[in-house]
């Protein structure tokens, strides 16, 4: 007769306790040491394996949300225009407005974007309220990030530099912008703030997708409560689909950055990514 164990019960989380506490009162030897690092990396590989928007699942996102030749795109801390430029080579007629409020990338930026048509630049940053805000810029291999957080890359001395900040919001009403396809943002922790600028377009579901990263700053949760009541689900962002999930504490890992919001409206096309990329396509 089969039995299942219950992993519940007393004997159980007694055998855990004792060897979860072995390997913490061990931990200073070299081969334990060894063995949690490589914990460490299968976990990571499992959630998160690399920031390469080519197999990360970014460029499938893309292809699998757009359904329209002409979208209007949103690059929101474009940085140098790697996502902008592989989104331009998959909808040649795309219109894509680039963000970037560090003034010496964003030179960078309309350089590699300069035989592209209709990707406009602007070097001013998008957040919750309009301001001159303060930022930290990193020179030599850190060079194109940029931080409105103190010394986020340690090792790396950062200069103080100024940017203008304003929200979606204005940036849409002064532009006659009523609609948008697809907002992505990679603001350096600064993603809920982006995101916040746009609540009067958010209420109005008048962005279909958004793509966000969670890499400090603030909690998962924190987008949860500000999506949620405007009608958003959220899901993690995986090479070959999105899953789309209630929040959870175990969710506050920082592990594997890119989150989708997508209103709870459209369930065919929620569906269809928790199910996987239905176009494949790479031309």
């Amino acid at each position: 007769m089969k039995t299942s164990l219950n992993h519940n019960s007393p004997m159980i989380r007694k055998l855990k306790q004792n060897i979860w506490f072995w390997i913490h009162r061990h931990r200073r030897n070299r081969l334990v040491a060894r063995f949690c690092c490589f914990c460490g990396n299968i976990h990571r590989a499992f959630e998160h394996p690399t920031y390469d928007v080519a197999i990360n699942g970014e460029r499938m996102l893309l292809l699998n949300v757009i359904s329209k030749p002409d979208p209007l795109l949103f690059d929101v801390g474009a940085n140098i225009g790697d996502w902008s430029s592989m989104a331009k080579k998959k909808f040649p007629k795309a219109r894509i407005q680039c963000f970037e409020m560090n003034q010496e990338t964003a030179k960078i930026l309309e350089k590699n974007c300069r035989k592209l048509t209709d990707i406009t630049v602007h070097s001013i940053g998008l957040g919750d309220s309009t301001h001159t805000a303060e930022f930290y810029s990193y020179e030599g291999e850190q060079s194109v990030l940029s931080s409105l957080r103190a010394n986020l890359y340690s090792g790396f001395q950062p200069t103080r530099k100024h940017a203008t900040i304003i929200t979606g919001d204005e940036f849409c009403e002064k532009n006659q912008i009523t609609r948008i396809d697809l907002l992505k943002v990679d603001a350096e922790g600064a993603d809920y703030e982006v995101i916040k600028g746009f609540s009067r377009m958010l209420a109005q579901q008048a962005v279909s997708v958004i793509q966000f990263e969670h890499e400090g700053g603030r909690y998962i949760r924190d987008f949860y409560d500000l999506l949620s009541p405007f009608g958003y689900r959220i899901g993690k962002l995986y090479s070959g689909y999105v899953e789309f999930r209630e929040h959870d504490i175990s969710m506050e890992r920082f592990l594997g950055p890119n989150y989708v919001a997508i209103h709870s409206s459209n369930q065919a096309l929620i569906k269809d990514l928790e199910t996987g990329w239905r176009q494949t396509s790479d031309s």
